[in-house]
């Protein structure tokens, strides 16, 4: 049990497109029916092309509801960093259950069967069936092949990590200040070699620093897009997450789970997410400071 409870708990990815899990979805319930023709469907004499397509169509409209709509009206529980894989199992038990809402709502206007229990029951224990386990399968494939390239590419930018405790860029730059600002007169200067890293925090940002060989933060009231306007000429300070900004220069090594990458960091004890948007970018930046 406790294995399971692991596993269900261990990272995965969220949707990488959405549009993509609606559009399989559709396909497979569109062949599927078209294939063993349940439900009465194969009694239909006229146009069951039409029909078949009209269940595909129904199937795509209510799959945006756990797709697109859970995820905008319940963020923190579909947060990128914090989904699982017993998340997503869950999350698909939402996709069944809205396609089976969808094809008993569509069959009773097609057929005029009324909206009865037992038909839903039907519907929804035949999608179930259908889809758990080509669901789990492909999650556990996914999980595994998404984990052995990230752990694998983590190892590469670690052994060029460990070709220099410092970074040549960095050296040269060391005494240069960067000034950050917001929406106040107040404003915060440090060596742009020091900082460690900044993390968006509602109204404010948090500038996390190196100070006399340890970890010091400043919160500021400044929005990303202003911080990120002053780190731009600092080369290897780069955006890693929508919330996060990093020195490159201050990374002592990388770890890779499923979902991608985390930035340890000298003299902090904070590790720095790398979502799948900036990851590629990340790599390529600390392969190219480190390959000197």
């Amino acid at each position: 049990m406790k294995k399971i409870l692991k596993y269900l708990s261990s990272p995965y990815p969220l949707f990488y497109q959405r549009w993509k899990v609606a559009l399989i979805s559709c396909g497979i319930v569109f062949f599927i029916l078209l294939l063993f023709q349940p439900f009465g469907i194969s009694a239909i004499s006229h146009n069951k092309l039409g029909i078949l397509l009209g269940y595909m169509v129904v199937t795509g409209l209510f799959l945006c509801i756990p797709v697109y709509l859970l995820p905008f009206l319940f963020p923190d529980f579909y947060e990128d960093e914090r989904w699982t894989v017993g998340k997503h199992l869950l999350n698909n038990l939402f996709i069944f259950f809205f396609i089976a809402v969808g094809l008993w709502l569509y069959s009773d206007w097609i057929f005029g069967w009324g909206l009865r229990w037992d038909i839903f029951c039907s519907f929804l224990a035949s999608t179930v069936v259908v889809g758990i386990f080509p669901t789990a399968f492909f999650v556990m494939l996914n999980r595994n092949r998404f984990l052995a390239s990230h752990l694998q590419e983590a190892m590469e930018m670690n052994q060029y990590l460990q070709k220099a405790e410092s970074i040549p860029n960095c050296n040269r730059m060391e005494k240069e200040y960067i000034v950050f600002s917001g929406g106040t007169k107040e404003s915060f200067e440090l060596i742009a070699s020091d900082l460690l890293y900044v993390e968006a925090e509602g109204n404010y940002v948090k500038i996390v620093y190196r100070k006399n060989e340890k970890c010091t933060q400043k919160m500021l009231r400044a929005t990303m897009k202003q911080v990120e306007e002053v780190s731009r000429p600092f080369s290897y300070i780069v955006k890693s997450h929508r919330a996060f900004l990093v020195n490159l220069c201050a990374v002592s090594k990388v770890s890779g789970n499923s979902q991608g990458y985390r930035l340890f960091l000298y003299d902090c004890e904070d590790s720095i997410p790398v979502s799948r948007a900036y990851s590629k970018e990340v790599k390529m930046l600390i392969e190219k400071m480190n390959n000197r």
